[in-house]
């Protein structure tokens, strides 16, 4: 009995020495990184020349449409301009973030909008926004880069032209609602392994491919109304809500593979004009594809589809409809 009270706490204290050092480590994670003002990090992209800033927390709601007064771009719309690279990693965000914003006059919004045109590559990489982030019709020359960044409130990337070839938001944590709608990627995109708290959209989004793998959903998913002239992979993946494809055409490969849907999954009125592969996945609530267009007879091979009152109708252009038994 002594031997076991003697083991008992010779294992117990290296746990709880573990555990008491990983709650000081996350204490003093914040007070290791170097500290900024908003203000600050307006200024130094007021000087011209590329910003790199790595480990550091800003304070402050950091408005990247006070860098200049800008110009008049329409009759209801100012456009500042960031010429230079910005880089940010690692960094922590703790006041709101934005790149869009509307003009006040005493105190009352007017309809007059400012949006930032960045005239280099935009990367915030492994980074935590504690607020809200709105990028909305901003347009960026070079590449977007958002990888493993947390954001804790809404993100908003509406109306958004990015130039470059790559638009990146693999590994990202969205803890609220996440927008992409009405964008225009000039490249890929990606949100690959991306984890989904709140809902998320890319309706009407216009790109090449689309990289939706390993995604996890807790939340509703609108990727309706897009045009892709590449290929959409959403493999391996698992969606807690509905997800709605619908309204699409879809240009090169569909592939979803392996992929679980707990709720209803609809291609109602999309195109596919290329091979749509939909082999090993569960369909827990119907899949919809009314009045869709198949332009090659899609693969299903050992698919699931629950909930469906009438067989699925495939119709496949230039041939006959196909009636599958699911």
């Amino acid at each position: 009995m002594k031997y076991f009270v003697r083991y008992a706490i010779l294992v117990t204290i290296p746990i709880l020495f573990f555990f008491s050092c990983s709650k000081a480590q996350s204490k003093d994670h914040l007070s290791d990184l170097k500290e900024y003002k908003a203000s600050e990090i307006v200024r130094m992209i007021e000087k011209g020349k590329p910003v790199t800033i790595v480990n550091a927390i800003i304070y402050d709601d950091l408005d990247l449409t006070t860098i200049n007064e800008g110009v008049v771009s329409s009759p209801t719309q100012m456009t500042v301009f960031i010429t230079q690279p910005l880089y940010f990693q690692s960094c922590v965000f703790l006041g709101k973030v934005s790149a869009y914003s509307r003009l006040s006059a005493k105190g009352k919004k007017s309809l007059m909008a400012k949006k930032v045109h960045f005239g280099g590559d935009v990367s915030f990489i492994d980074c935590d926004f504690r607020k809200e982030m709105v990028f909305d019709e901003s347009v960026i020359d070079g590449n977007l880069n958002f990888t493993k960044t947390i954001f804790t409130d809404q993100a908003s990337f509406n109306h958004i032209l990015v130039q470059g070839t790559q638009c990146m938001f693999m590994g990202i944590q969205a803890n609220s609602n996440f927008q992409i709608i009405y964008s225009t990627i000039r490249g890929d995109i990606s949100f690959m392994d991306a984890h989904f708290t709140g809902t998320f959209s890319s309706s009407s989004l216009v790109a090449k491919d689309l990289v939706l793998n390993n995604v996890q959903a807790e939340k509703r998913m609108d990727l309706s109304e897009m045009l892709l002239s590449g290929i959409l992979m959403f493999n391996y993946g698992k969606c807690a809500e509905e997800v709605a494809f619908a309204f699409s055409n879809y240009m090169g490969r569909v592939s979803v593979i392996e992929t679980v849907f707990d709720g209803g999954v609809s291609f109602e009125r999309s195109h596919f004009f290329g091979m749509v592969k939909l082999n090993h996945s569960i369909f827990s609530k119907g899949l919809d594809t009314k009045d869709a267009i198949f332009y090659e007879k899609p693969e299903m091979n050992d698919v699931e589809i629950k909930g469906n009152e009438q067989p699925i109708m495939i119709e496949v252009k230039q041939s006959e409809t196909i009636k599958l038994n699911y």
